[in-house]
């Protein structure tokens, strides 16, 4: 129990006010904030990291400027294979009588009909059976007469004449132009037109043993040449020898297609 101030005594000071409550969080509140700041820091990056698309594609070839982006060599030191260069040669190099040979020209000139094509060929029969072939270039009929040492009965408008010469049981057929006829052989380098085929029709062609491989490539009866007519009814014929068969034992065979151009009135 407080005494009474006496008479001439000071009042005793007011008390304190109460402090404010703390406001301050707790101790543990900032560990715990310490932890959880960059635990989320984290998720958010791996949250948002999900939906990257990924690195970009490279631009498609030719979106870009060449001058700013030159073409890498390769690693051996040769051109790109996108940069123009020489085409590869090919596996198989064209056949040296298909390279020389060239495509026929049926080009019908002035006073001439169109060109027909059709076949011709030499097809001797045994020696023994004394035959003899004629063949007319008008058309490319053939027909047998009996053989009298490459005499001709009736040449009946034919051109060529194929008889065996000795009969000694080897191929011994032999091919050449009848008299007054105008046959030539065009070579297998000559272009195959109306015009070189008339013109080589005035050479002549004389008797050529087919049976002899190296005579025959000699006088330039390969695969590829012709053999060019003018016949009795102003035909001018080509007669392309397109196939040869046999050899010194078994007599030749011939085949091929015959341009022909009709002389028209």
């Amino acid at each position: 129990m407080s005494t009474p101030a006496g008479p001439g005594t000071p009042p005793p000071p007011p008390p304190y006010p109460p402090s404010p409550p703390r406001t301050d969080p707790p101790r543990w509140a900032w560990w715990v904030g310490g932890i959880a700041i960059p635990l989320v820091g984290i998720l958010v990056t791996v949250a948002f990291g999900g939906k990257d698309s990924g690195p970009v594609a490279a631009p498609a070839p030719g979106t870009v400027d060449s001058a700013t982006q030159p073409a890498s060599p390769s690693p051996s030191g040769m051109p790109s294979s996108k940069e123009p260069g020489p085409s590869a040669p090919s596996d198989e190099a064209p056949s040296a009588s298909a390279s020389a040979s060239p495509e026929a020209d049926l080009t019908a000139p002035d006073g001439y009909a169109k060109a027909l094509s059709t076949m011709w060929g030499l097809a001797p029969v045994p020696c023994t059976q004394h035959e003899q072939q004629l063949i007319d270039l008008d058309d490319g009929t053939s027909r047998t007469e009996d053989e009298n040492n490459g005499a001709v009965q009736e040449p009946g408008g034919a051109e060529l004449l194929y008889w065996p010469d000795t009969c000694t049981g080897l191929g011994d057929y032999q091919l050449r132009a009848l008299p007054n006829t105008r046959v030539g052989l065009l070579r297998v380098d000559a272009p195959k037109s109306f015009d070189s085929c008339r013109a080589a029709a005035g050479t002549g062609f004389g008797a050529l043993a087919l049976s002899e491989r190296n005579d025959r490539e000699d006088r330039g009866f390969v695969e590829g040449a012709a053999l060019c007519s003018v016949t009795d009814k102003g035909t001018v014929a080509m007669a392309v020898i397109e196939h040869i068969s046999g050899d010194a034992v078994d007599d030749v065979s011939v085949s091929g297609p015959l341009h022909v151009w009709a002389a028209t009135p």
